[in-house]
């Protein structure tokens, strides 16, 4: 079995111990983002991984910044751990697939329960789905 492919398991383990976290208690703790990031050195891409850690959590920086409550630190830090294992360009399209996925569901679930949306939702379990559907997908096909 090849290192990348364990890594890749490793990584879909530690998101659904996240994602459980997240959904469970909305905190996301502290020893997932490590884990992540411990991971990510096995066979790394420097540049790449660097860049994704630092541009692509930028965008929910701002909207944590700019509308107080809808993001928290834990999120970030779990879109900059997952970034720096997969690179700027993996980390950003993970990023897109997981928050369509957002985007969708709440769309179709609270649409029709309204009266009941706090406007507070577990973000991890959707952002997890685009990371590890975007890192099994550039292990194949790379």
């Amino acid at each position: 079995m090849s290192i990348l492919i364990v890594k890749n398991i490793l990584f879909l383990i530690v998101i659904i111990y996240a994602s459980y976290c997240d959904i469970k208690t909305r905190i996301i703790p502290d020893k997932v983002h490590v884990m992540i990031m411990i991971l990510a050195l096995i066979k790394i891409d420097w540049i790449p991984s660097i860049i994704g850690l630092i541009l692509v959590p930028l965008p929910f920086l701002v909207v944590a910044l700019y509308k107080e409550g809808s993001m928290g630190g834990g999120d970030i830090k779990f879109v900059a751990a997952c970034s720096f294992f997969m690179g700027f360009y993996g980390g950003l399209f993970g990023s897109i697939i997981g928050l369509s996925f957002v985007i969708l569901t709440n769309m179709l679930y609270f649409r029709y329960k309204v009266a009941e949306y706090n406007g507070k939702f577990a973000i991890v379990p959707y952002l997890g789905i685009g990371y590890v559907l975007i890192s099994f997908l550039l292990k194949i096909y790379l």
